[in-house]
């Protein structure tokens, strides 16, 4: 017998949201629901069916999940508003909570969030109380100058091909060039918006960011799991992906983990059943930190934040049955 029951839902203030609710087979669930959605582009089953199989392996241990589409990808159509996809990608999460909570009566959250999805659970989890952790899987990362070297070095060594070692080198002098801009014009405009809308945040930026973020989430207390891949970091010494903030006291409340057997895109069974595991030992650890928490502090900490994003680059200037599950 399976260990899981699940339904789509159409929600959101628009009702233009798809996902996919996931509930224990027998018993009731856990008063902590898990957040899945999308990785980049792929639809919300995420790349190799992911997310179906932590959805599933959650139920097995009690936990309801939703894995959604955010808007304007998979099965959820665009949002009528003009908000940056950042902001609306947490408002979509906050559709998803709001959704569980008249489903199954649950109000605390944990979310998971791989390579580009990490960024979104983090930004949820600052604007939203009602998140209660986050599993970031290869999301922000920033290595010194001796992990990037070593890192460097490794790869050159496992492929000393003269075509490889050459499109490397031309890969690093690309990164020095400066970028051409568009013949007779002062900026490039897609569908009627300025390209700098879609400038990659310096690494500065990104780490102020991820710093004030995190903070935030330390003071509230919110479990988060920091999980990085070796195949993506290939070497890690000392919370080597954190960079500066790896000794900050704030940083140190944070589990971290670096397991070099798992690959960025869990393309291997091994890869994802450590995954999987991990995960689901991670969100009970979530669950049974809470319950150990005055009930005065449960509900400060489940009441709803209105959407405040942290001061992110660049943010500031925007504001029936389904065949794949």
């Amino acid at each position: 017998m399976r260990d899981y029951l699940e339904k789509p839902v159409l929600f959101g203030p628009e009702g233009s949201l798809i996902g996919m609710l996931a509930t224990p087979a027998e018993g009731q669930a856990e008063p902590v629901a898990c957040l899945l959605m999308n990785m980049g582009a792929n639809h919300r089953i995420g790349p190799r069916r992911i997310n179906v199989k932590i959805a599933r392996a959650m139920a097995a241990h009690g936990i309801a999940s939703i894995r959604i589409d955010l808007s304007g990808m998979g099965d959820s159509r665009p949002t009528s508003g003009s908000a940056h996809y950042r902001t609306q990608a947490v408002l979509d999460l906050q559709a998803a909570m709001d959704c569980i909570e008249k489903e199954l009566g649950i109000r605390r959250f944990v979310a998971v969030g791989l390579c580009s999805g990490a960024e979104n659970v983090m930004a949820s989890a600052v604007a939203d109380a009602r998140v209660a952790g986050v599993l970031m899987f290869d999301g922000f990362a920033f290595p010194g100058r001796r992990s990037q070297l070593e890192k460097t070095l490794r790869r050159a060594l496992a492929d000393l091909s003269v075509a490889t070692l050459a499109a490397k080198v031309m890969g690093k002098l690309r990164r020095f060039m400066p970028a051409r801009a568009a013949p007779g014009s002062q900026a490039a405009y897609v569908d009627g918006a300025s390209s700098e809308i879609f400038r990659p945040e310096s690494p500065t930026e990104k780490l102020a960011y991820f710093s004030r973020s995190m903070s935030q989430l330390a003071e509230r207390k919110v479990s988060a799991l920091l999980l990085y891949s070796g195949t993506l970091h290939v070497t890690d010494r000392g919370r080597d992906q954190l960079g500066p903030l790896a000794q900050e006291p704030f940083m140190r409340q944070f589990e971290y983990r670096f397991i070099p057997e798992i690959d960025h895109s869990l393309l291997s069974p091994e890869s994802q059943q450590t995954f999987l595991s991990l995960a689901c030992e991670w969100a009970l650890r979530v669950i049974r930190e809470g319950a150990s928490q005055p009930r005065e502090r449960r509900v400060a900490q489940t009441k709803p934040s209105p959407v405040v994003m942290a001061e992110a680059p660049g943010y500031g200037a925007q504001n029936a049955e389904f065949t794949q599950v």
